[in-house]
């Protein structure tokens, strides 16, 4: 804990996005990963790799994929990353999240800092097979709904906000808060670099047209929480265009392919094998490396993912961020309000 804190405030990341596996069973528009085949680490490699991690000051790991679920082995991956104390999010399309998976999970969760969180962007069943590829919308629903009285599960349900979904994102969180869930969204990422993949149709409009889009997430990002709203700022500046800065690879995050390599983000190819080399005496050396490459990435083709923006965002935001909160407590503690 006390490293993970050393490492949030002298720029080392706290937070590893773990591709777990690339393999998939929705074919997502906006998403090219469940196109790629790529080798998946032992039980014994995933323990030394995170064992390191751990040494090193990662706190939180996002184990998504493709999808973690396909994996067979993803409850004993759980299990290593649960003994070693990291809080774990769960990132899954929710198909294979049935009753048995629900239950492997709560038997998982001995520390009660495992997530679930879904991917979701509509209500509507046509809308959503044709962002996400498949009709498994009903499924979906029903494993959300399965969810959420799972109540030693943290459950949450996020969005991506594409130009034939974006009007619904007042309905689709009054859909999970409704159920006693989290909602989350940040906009459609058409960078077109690593794990990406380019859908013109559901592109969001350019800079002036923006505006419509901006009102709806204004809306909604305040309803949610001061954290997220912090968020959401940061989004809409990169929807107009605006200077983003430098993000959070490498500073607050980092990423690791199914394979086992570092790379600084789901948008550039991994090169370090973790499983060869201990990230707690190699970090100087690779860090440098890749300063170059990063920062062409995030001036040339900026995106903004949570895993890539969210710390960073949150950090800069914190005196907001604190005072909302404060005053979320004072309301719910006088009965004036309810934090949402």
């Amino acid at each position: 804990m006390w490293k993970s804190l050393f490492n949030a405030f002298t720029g080392k990341p706290t937070l590893c996005v773990y591709d777990v596996t690339t393999r998939c069973n929705s074919r997502c528009a906006m998403c090219s990963i469940w196109k790629r085949r790529e080798k998946e680490m032992s039980l014994k490699d995933v323990e030394k790799v995170f064992n390191d991690l751990k040494k090193f000051g990662i706190h939180t790991i996002f184990l998504q994929g493709g999808d973690p679920l396909v994996k067979k082995e993803v409850f004993d991956v759980i299990k290593i990353l649960d003994d070693l104390k990291f809080d774990v999010n769960v990132i899954t399309n929710g198909i294979l999240l049935s009753e048995k998976t629900l239950e492997k999970l709560d038997m998982a969760n001995t520390r009660g800092k495992i997530t679930v969180t879904v991917s979701l962007d509509t209500l509507d069943r046509k809308v959503y097979k044709r962002i996400r590829g498949v009709d498994k919308f009903d499924i979906v629903i029903k494993n959300i709904k399965a969810l959420s009285k799972h109540k030693g599960l943290k459950g949450g349900v996020h969005a991506t906000i594409t130009s034939i979904n974006y009007k619904e994102m007042e309905k689709l969180h009054e859909f999970v808060h409704g159920l006693g869930l989290c909602f989350t969204f940040n906009s459609y990422n058409d960078n077109r670099n690593y794990a990406s993949a380019s859908d013109k149709k559901l592109d969001l409009p350019k800079k002036g047209n923006i505006e419509d889009v901006i009102a709806e997430m204004e809306k909604v990002g305040n309803k949610i929480s001061p954290l997220h709203s912090a968020f959401i700022k940061g989004n809409i500046k990169y929807l107009r265009g605006e200077e983003l800065g430098p993000c959070d690879a490498f500073t607050n995050s980092i990423r690791i392919d199914s394979e086992g390599k570092l790379s600084p983000c789901l948008e550039l190819p991994a090169f370090f094998d973790l499983k060869k080399i201990d990230i707690n005496s190699e970090w100087k050396d690779v860090k440098k490396k890749m300063q170059c490459p990063i920062k062409r990435c995030y001036t040339k083709t900026p995106c903004y993912y949570g895993c890539t923006r969210g710390v960073g965002a949150v950090k800069g935001n914190l005196p907001t961020m604190i005072r909302g909160l404060s005053e979320a407590t004072v309301q719910e503690f006088f009965g004036k309000g309810k934090f949402r």
